[in-house]
Formats: structure tokens, C-alpha cells, sequence
């Protein structure tokens, strides 16, 4: 589903992904690790189409991703329908009055009607338990609260893939283990997950595989999660323990 080759990114002040090679299959689930300023969130966004001036080759579903294609409205419209992105920071995501049109806009965008509209939004305010805060202001919401709109915003428009930037920060041991559940749910049913961590207690079996982001932001170790989170002495190494 997703496939980088040598890709490298770079921000005006330094270099945030060198040379990276990665396949991600339909379904996997796949944690991302790393010291801070590795370039695991800058992996991601690339991954979401929302860093394009990267270097290298980069497809997703067997269509190449490139600056001009994600300049297309259409072709973008289309992409992002079907991956999306959980913030580490809720509230860079949330700006709409209430929660229920936070989770109407995604679909509203496509062009659904509001019968269909509706229908999804019902069914996420159920998943997610939201039930006495539809007209609530999101701004308003506790963190967990906020983290559990953003990711059912996310989920509105139905994707084939979910990349999760930190998700465990800030939150409540409840709220995490809620989200833990949720991700191995939405694996189980065939979403593609992306996701960086370092709360290594709180994702404990939902991924089958980890990759390891470098200092200098290469992609040095990819291997089954439980085998690259139980080599202790190389997490410690890369300053991830």
C-alpha cells in the first residue's frame, strides 16, 4: 500500500529524512520509533501528503505521490479520503463550532449528502461514546475528549489507512487503553496503521512490526515489533530508552 525509496526531506534549517526506504503491506500495522527530532512525525505527514517537497519516489495504493499530483484538487481530494492523519496536538485539529459538524465537515467536503452525513456521524458519536457532547464547543472538551473527536474526524471519511502521530500523549491511563483497543479493533478490520510512539506500555500488541528512525532521520531498523522493542541495548543506544 505505501512504498518510499530514498526518500529525503528537508526543512530551510536542516535535514529531517535522509534517504528512507519503506513498504508498508495493506493492514499492517507498523509502530514508528525514535529519539525527539528523528523525523518521525515529518515521516508521517510526508506519508499524508502534507510535506511534499521531498525527494526520492513515494507511492501509495500503486499511485505515485508528487508535489504537482497533490497540487490536483481532485487527485488530493482523493488521496486524503483515503489516508488520514491523528495529530499529536488535538487542538491543531479541531476548528469547527460543535462536535457534531467537526465530524460532519470531512464528509460534507466529498460531497455526501446530509442524510449520509448524519448517518456517519451517529455511528462515531456511538463508537466513540460522544453522546452528551454533539453540540458541545471542542474546544471546550477535556484532552481525552478532544484526542477521541479528532480520531473519529479522521475516521468520517472511511480510510484505508490511519497515521498516528503520538496519540498516547497526555492522556489518562483509561483514555489510553480505550485508544489502545480502538486501534487493534480498526486493524483487525483491515485498516492500514502508521503510528510513532514511545509509550511503549500503553501499545503493547498492537503492532506487528516496528521501524527505527536514527538521530540524522534514516530508517536503520526494521524487523516484528516484539523482537526490536526486546533488543534493549540497541534502543538504548539510539537514546529511545
Amino acid at each position: 500500500m505505501i512504498e518510499l525509496r530514498g526518500v529525503s526531506f528537508s526543512y530551510p534549517e536542516s535535514p529531517a529524512l535522509r534517504s528512507v526506504d519503506l513498504s508498508v503491506a495493506e493492514g499492517e500495522s507498523v509502530a514508528v520509533i525514535g529519539p525527539n527530532g528523528s523525523g518521525k512525525s515529518t515521516l508521517l505527514k510526508l506519508i499524508c501528503g502534507l510535506e511534499a517537497g521531498f525527494s526520492g519516489a513515494y507511492a501509495f495504493g500503486g499511485e505515485p505521490i508528487t508535489a504537482s499530483r497533490l497540487a490536483d484538487a481532485r487527485f488530493s481530494k482523493d488521496f486524503h479520503k483515503r489516508i488520514g492523519l491523528l495529530f499529536q496536538d488535538s487542538d491543531v485539529q479541531l476548528f469547527c463550532g460543535s462536535v457534531y459538524d467537526e465530524l460532519a465537515f470531512g464528509p460534507r467536503q466529498m460531497g455526501l449528502g446530509e442524510d449520509e452525513v448524519s448517518r456517519r456521524v451517529a455511528e462515531l458519536v456511538g463508537l466513540f461514546g460522544l453522546e452528551r457532547h454533539e453540540t458541545r464547543v471542542p474546544y471546550h472538551l477535556s484532552g481525552g475528549e478532544k484526542r477521541k473527536v479528532a480520531l473519529a474526524s479522521v475516521l468520517s471519511l472511511a480510510p484505508d489507512a490511519i497515521c498516528f502521530d503520538e496519540p498516547m500523549n497526555g492522556l489518562d491511563p483509561k483514555t489510553k487503553r480505550y485508544l489502545r483497543d480502538l486501534m487493534v479493533s480498526l486493524n483487525a478490520n483491515g485498516m492500514t496503521l502508521l503510528c510513532a510512539t514511545h509509550d511503549f506500555e500503553y501499545v503493547d500488541g498492537v503492532f506487528g512490526r516496528a521501524v527505527v528512525m536514527s538521530q540524522d532521520g534514516r530508517l536503520v531498523r526494521d524487523g516484528p515489533y516484539a523482537e526490536v522493542l526486546a533488543d534493549r541495548p540497541f534502543l538504548a543506544e539510539m537514546n529511545i530508552v
